[in-house]
This record gives C-alpha cells, structure tokens and sequence, in this order.
C-alpha cells in the first residue's frame, strides 16, 4: 500500500486528536452523515440512473472508521464497496465506464481502499483493487483514446476536472502494487496543469453557480491529490484565489437565493460548507470562513443538502468539510466585500446596494458563451489540433441581459436550466424575432467562430452610481446584418435603473426589448407593473413612441442528467416584449423604477434635450436626471446641463440642492451654470458630498469643482503637492494617475450650489 492520501501533513493520530477537539463539530458532522449509510446500500443489480452517490458513502465511511475504529463503520464501508464491486460497469444510462459515475467512483472507492487498509479482509480487499485496476483501466484508455473530442481535453467542463481527479485518485491509491497506474496519474497530472492554466484569472465559471458547486471541488481534490504527492503544487491559481468573490457576487441579497446565469438547476444557494474551508483554509479568506459559520448557525447547510437538487449533493462532502476544515482563519463579516465586483472575462457586473438581505442586486452579463479566454483559446487548439474542446452546452444566449433581485423578490429573471437554449427566455433583444447564436439547441454554440459573441466595453462604480455598457451585436446571425446592439445601464442607488439600447441593422428590422418575469407586467398608468412578493418593478418606456407591446407565457423545461433521463426540471416565466416598427437604427430607451409593493408611484419626465436623451424621476427622496449622448454634441438641457459626456446622472434634494452627479467620456461638465469638471482627455467620474472618484487611461490633468478652498488634498489616500485651486470658479487643479483616483479634500462642501 502507498503512504496514507489526501490527509494532507496530518498523521492518523493527529487527525484523531483534532477529531476530538478543534474539529470535534466536522467529526460530528461526518459521523452524522457515515451514520446514515448504515440502514441502507444500493442496490446490488446496477441501477439506471446515477451512482456516483456510492463513492461519497464509502469514502465518508472509510473516514469515519479510520478516525474512529468503530467496527460499524467498516462494516458499513464493506457493504457498500462490496456493491459497487459487483456492478460489472460504472454507469448505466450514459456512457458506461467512461464518465461521471466512474469518475466519482474512482475517486471515493481509491480513498476507501487506501483508508481502509488492512483492515478489509484480504479477498475483498484484492476484489476491490481489482475492480480499481479495471475501471481506471477504462477510464484512462477512453481520455486516451478520444482525446480533442469530449471530456479528455474540455477544459473548461466539470466533465473533465471530475474524471480526471477519480483518475489520478485510483491510480495513486495502487501505485505501489501496480506500478501501470504511474500513466493514469502522469495523465491527470498534466491535464490539471493545463486547466490552471487555462481558467480564467478572475474567478468567473460560465457554467453557472450550481455548476461551480459540483464541479469546483474537483479542482480542489486535484490541487491536494497532487501537492500533497509531492509532483507538482497547483494551489496558486488566480482563478482559484478569485472563486469566492465571483460566487459571492452572484449570491442573492439573502446570500441564498442566485444571479442564475448559465445552467442551474434552481435559484437556490449553490453554495458548499467544503468549498468554503478549502478556500477560507488555502488564501486564509475571513469572508468565506464567516460563511460557513453563518449558514451552520442559521441551518442553511442542512437546508441546502435537504433541497438542494444536485446530486449526490451537498451533504456527502462531510468528510471533505473536515479535511479542509482551518479553525486558525478568522471569520470576517460579509460587510467588508466591496458591494460592486467586475469580471471581465465573463463579461459580468454585479452591483448591490448593500450586504443586508433587504438589498437590491442587479446582476449584467454580455461576454463570449464560455469566457472570453476559453472561447478565444479553445478555438485556436480546434484549428490547431482539429480538435472539438469547447463544450459550451451549459452556456446560453444571453448576451446583454440581466438579473434584478430586491430581498428576497425577483423583479427580473433568468430561465436558468433549460433543455433548447433560447435567447427570448433571457432580458435582451430579440432581431425580427430572433436570437443569438445557434439558439434552439442544447449547444448553442457549436457553429458559432471565434469573432462571435458579446463584449463588456465599460464599467464604472462609485458612490450609488454604477455604469455598464455591452456591445451585443456579433452575438446574433450575421444574416441578419445587425451592426450595433449596445446597451447601457445606470443604476442610480439601485432604484432607477434606466436601460438605453441602440441598435442598426444594414436592412429594416423589428426589436423586441425583452423582460423575464415570474407573474405578468400589468399595464399601468404610464408603462406596466411587475409585483413580486413585497417588491414591485415599474417598467416605463421612453423611446422610441408606438411600441407594441406583449405579455407572453412559456414553460421551461430541461433534462439535468443524462444518467437519469426520467428527471426533468420544469417552471413557467412569463415575458414582456415591446417591438419597435421596423427600421435600420433606433434607440430604446427604458426606466425601472424598484418599488416597494405599497409604494406610490414616482414622477417620470423624458426630457427635451437639444443632444442626448434624458429622463427626469421625482419621489419624495428629491429628483434625479439620467442622460445618454446619441452623438458628438453630447447631452444638452438648455438652462440646465451641457456636457460633452457620453452619459451621465444629476441628482438634487427635494430643496433643489445638488446631492451626486456622475458622468461617462467626459472632458466638460456644466450643472446650473456652473463648470463642474474639466479635464484634458475624457474620464469617468462621479462626485457627492463625500469627494470625487476619477477614472481615467492615462495620466491626466482635471478641474473639479470643490466649494471651499481646500486645505489637504488626498489620492488615493496620499497627500498631494503641486495642486491649485481657482475660488473664482471653485475649481481645483490636479494631475491624476491612470486607474482609479479617489479625491478628497479637507474641505467638501456638503450643499453646493
């Protein structure tokens, strides 16, 4: 037998004194779950759908004997391995052998045989070596065999990382006594090397959060199986440091509920106790510590393991959550995170009011079907290689969409799993009544080139004003000569949100704005209401005028697992269309307004702009103005606002005084007669009683508008020399650095003017 695995610098007797005291509450745990195998088994002819359940059972019962010796457990594991022993094949329904069910099995009979030890009885522990000889066996020769046309070299598909960790786990399991096995690992290794490097630096999974929840796990296995053999150390991964944030930012306000882009199963949480150990535990990450004790504490886990409708699921991870268990790491309240996360490889924003589960969550995606690296790298080892990576069928057509959630209400949906991949499940638009990509399939994508798909251009967040911009365009069938789908959000507070959408097509098509909803938008005074639980969403169109409007209904459905081909998802969503006559250019413009149910309804006021197009919301917080520029005049209000800015935002209080402002491509910016920034290139900024926020390429020199006269003059929280300050026109000169520049003086005003 080889030395013990995956116990990581732990001896057996250290893991038992940790057992008995810092992670006394994981072995209760493990026991719990080791104890909920002993009344049942599988049963002993194969059965149809998945069993990748037995390789979790037997490896919690491995665990649970080898830290306890409590003979009930080994017998317990005995019956188990011994049923997974007599299944002449590992899988049934869907590729028998050669996938998943192998894979997980692979994985939790190697830890159970090398675990177990001596202890099993010598016919059954040769019957068990045997049985991994053979089925890593298959599993190697078929990743051999087809490598470049499934799982064996998709690396950016759960497939793969799942295989190939039950792979290298069987093989390092018999290395000593059967010195083959040496290829399997050699194999895995090298393909676990490829994928770290490959996976995108920001932390982002196009497949989805469920999906991140089966699949990240594997990666994690692989990192430990390898580091811990001494071959190499994958643990430094961008990708891996970033996961957490990416998972957080697409969690609900209550922390449950999902952003669910991509596959999933359902809206519910996607999270796992054994994730956040190994992250809170491997980048000593506080946030992902309290969240594990906070979903402990609150019942969560169990809820999730209950409901949740992964399978094996959650709760067979015991005995991961106590090998990845650090007691030594910190909780950090979720409140330090920063409330707006960028991921540019996606090509996702997420943007929430607050960490408090009564917040709001607007969630946008426009990037490529599997990530901008992915789609650009798996095209170039398809024609290089004449190969067939990119396994994109849990991507969707969605470029420009987005997900709005307040509290516990979903104000704007996503269909999440669906079996036939179409873009009018999803809040885009459609072109004549068409889609993105290869809509209509499972896959999507598979005739889809490299140069198709979205594209992130612009981000922006400071204060309550966040700012995104995606360009759509080459995501839809270049028949229909669509040249331009750009769209741009500004979400002021997360209560107006307004949507400006312009399109041009070289022929006269129709646009249909779309909105996903769970009840019907009910016409209202104005434009429609949407209700959702204590929430409302109010939809105003602006532009252009005479759009025909249409509620419609359709039922989602989806085959989540081929093993198990009985098991389909299905639920109702319900759309709102509004279509433009047809044309070859035009602007959609469209405010909503997040409402509590009671709410009375704001004052909407499109604007007569000279340049641009604007909208003007009052309520009994005061007004607020949001403006987009159609061309290189800008935004022009007569007697109030001309700028040259691509975009902007002015808010006032109910006495008219100004609260915040905000602006996009800006080199001018006048507010009431009053010069409120110059600057020699064009920025991004935003301003409020607080300071400035200045975004810039490069180096450059600015004007901003401070009331007083400063005294101390921060960037970045360094004080400046150098700076000037004009009283006559309250301005303060100063070069910034290229990023992001936080400007503070000693002396904001906190009413201008």
């Amino acid at each position: 037998m080889s030395c013990v695995l995956f116990l990581g610098d732990k001896t057996i007797e250290q893991w038992r004194e940790a057992a008995n005291s810092t992670h006394a509450a994981r072995l209760a745990r493990l026991l719990e779950q080791a104890d909920s195998y002993l009344t049942w088994q599988p049963p002993t002819e194969h059965p149809r759908e998945t069993i990748t359940y037995i390789g979790m059972a037997a490896a919690n019962l491995a665990l649970a004997f080898l830290l306890t010796e409590q003979p009930r457990y080994l017998q317990a594991a005995r019956r188990w391995v011994g049923v997974a022993v007599g299944y002449p094949h590992w899988g049934k329904a869907h590729m028998p052998d050669h996938d998943l069910d192998a894979g997980w099995l692979c994985f939790g009979l190697g830890l159970a045989y090398n675990w177990l030890g001596a202890a099993l009885p010598g016919t059954e522990r040769e019957a068990l070596r045997n049985k991994l000889l053979l089925q890593g066996q298959r599993l190697y020769n078929f990743a051999r065999d087809s490598e470049g046309r499934w799982w064996s070299s998709a690396y950016w598909q759960n497939h793969n990382w799942i295989c190939y960790a039950g792979l290298a786990t069987a093989a390092y399991a018999l290395e000593l006594e059967q010195p083959e096995t040496a290829a399997w690992a050699a194999r895995a290794q090298a393909n676990f090397q490829t994928v770290m490097a490959l996976l995108p630096e920001d932390g982002s999974d196009y497949e989805g959060v469920v999906y991140w929840c089966y699949g990240l796990p594997w990666l994690l296995i692989g990192c430990d199986l390898f580091a811990q053999h001494g071959t190499i150390d994958l643990h430094d991964s961008p990708f891996l440091r970033h996961s957490f944030a990416w998972r957080m930012a697409l969690s609900g306000p209550n922390l449950v509920d999902t952003a669910n882009f991509g596959d999933c199963h359902d809206r519910r949480s996607a999270h796992a106790a054994a994730i956040c150990y190994w992250l809170a535990a491997r980048y000593r990450d506080g946030h992902a510590q309290w969240l594990a004790a906070e979903f402990e504490r609150n019942g969560e886990w169990q809820r999730e393991g209950r409901e949740g409708l992964l399978r094996p699921g959650t709760l067979p991870q015991a005995f991961l959550e106590l090998l990845w268990y650090d007691p030594t790491v910190e909780p950090e309240p979720l409140a330090s995170l920063p409330r707006t996360r960028l991921f540019p490889d996606m090509g996702l924003v997420s943007a929430r009011s607050s960490w408090e589960a009564d917040a709001t969550l607007l969630v946008f995606k426009c990037g490529k079907p599997s990530g901008q690296r992915a789609w650009a790298i798996g095209h170039g080892l398809n024609q290089r290689r004449g190969w067939d990576t990119l396994k994109a069928s849990h991507a969707h057509p969605d470029e420009n969409s987005f997900i709005l959630v307040r509290g516990e209400d979903y104000l704007a949906v996503d269909e999440g799993y669906s079996q036939a991949k179409l873009t009018r499940h999803h809040s885009t638009l459609l072109v004549d009544g068409q889609g993105q990509y290869g809509e209509g399939r499972y896959n999507a994508f598979e005739q889809s080139g490299p140069t198709q798909g979205g594209r992130l251009e612009a981000s922006f967040a400071a204060g309550s004003t966040s700012y995104m911009r995606g360009e759509a365009a080459a995501a839809y069938n270049p028949a229909l000569g669509l040249r331009r789908f750009t769209r741009q959000i500004v979400a002021a507070g997360l209560r107006t949100i307004v949507l400006c959408d312009d399109l041009a097509s070289d022929e006269p098509r129709a646009f249909s704005w779309l909105l996903q909803t769970d009840t019907p938008a009910a016409p209202v005074a104005g434009g429609y209401l949407v209700r959702a639980g204590s929430s409302q969403l109010r939809v105003v169109p602006l532009l252009p005028h005479g759009l025909q409007a249409a509620n419609e209904e359709e039922e989602i459905v989806a085959y989540p697992s081929s093993s198990t081909p009985e098991w389909v998802l299905r639920h109702r969503q319900h759309r709102l269309a509004l279509t433009t006559d047809r044309s070859r250019a035009t602007r959609m413009l469209t405010l909503l307004h997040v409402e509590g149910a009671d709410e009375t309804a704001p004052t909407v006021q499109q604007l007569k702009c000279t340049a641009g197009d604007g909208v003007r919301v009052h309520d009994n917080d005061g007004s607020l103005l949001v403006a987009f520029a159609a061309d290189a005049r800008g935004i022009q209000l007569p007697g109030e606002l001309a700028s040259d800015a691509a975009w902007l935002t002015v808010s006032h209080d109910e006495a008219g005084q100004l609260l915040s402002l905000a602006a996009g491509g800006v080199t001018q910016l006048w507010v009431g007669g009053q010069l409120r920034c110059e600057a020699a290139t064009p920025v991004t900024l935003a301003w409020d009683e607080r300071g400035w926020h200045v975004e810039s390429p490069v180096p450059v020199w600015v004007s901003l508008w401070i009331a007083a006269p400063p005294v101390l003059v921060l960037v970045n929280g360094e004080a400046q020399q150098g700076w000037r300050y004009m009283a006559e026109l309250a301005l303060l000169r100063l070069q910034l650095p290229p990023g992001h520049a936080q400007v503070l003086t000693s002396a904001c005003a906190a009413s201008p003017q």
